[in-house]
């Protein structure tokens, strides 16, 4: 079998694979956004940013050719764009078991769990994407911890 085809042979068997995931992300995205204007849960629930804030837009800069902006958006987008690269060349073009993969991804979160603390500790809720979103769920249910919120 030529090269290009075992390569798309093995993309379309774990697209099959993991179809229904693909479909419940789609929704939930769709859901949420439609609901909320947002993606992510902790933000949706406790307007604070979480550890992955801004790697959507990193991404999208990253893409676009606007690394600055990307490593302003969340710097980690490097280490995710490495373990993207790495997982995608083994297993799809030379057809292997990642290895050490837990290991690879561990290291990403550790690294962006690390990035989130400095983040919050230097920038936070001065710059987003490290800032506040004030329409969320507990501020809505409780008044008291919008005026929490606002003393940050």
């Amino acid at each position: 079998m030529h090269k290009g085809k075992e390569i798309l042979s093995r993309i379309g068997r774990d697209i099959r694979a993991y179809k229904w995931a693909i479909v419940i992300f789609l929704i939930y995205d769709i859901a949420v956004h439609y609901v909320t204007g947002a993606f992510c849960p902790m933000v949706i629930v406790t307007g604070l940013p979480c550890p992955g804030c801004g790697i959507t837009r990193a991404a999208l800069f990253f893409a676009t050719g606007q690394f600055a902006r990307g490593m302003r958006a969340n710097p980690c987008i490097v280490l995710w764009i490495a373990l993207a690269a790495y997982a995608l060349i083994q297993r799809y073009i030379r057809g292997v078991r990642i290895k050490g993969g837990q290991y690879l991804m561990g290291a990403v979160v550790v690294s962006m769990l690390l990035v989130y603390l400095w983040r919050m500790a230097t920038i936070f809720p001065d710059r987003p994407p490290m800032s506040i979103t004030y329409r969320n769920l507990l501020s809505q249910m409780f008044p008291a911890y919008r005026e929490f919120l606002r003393g940050l």
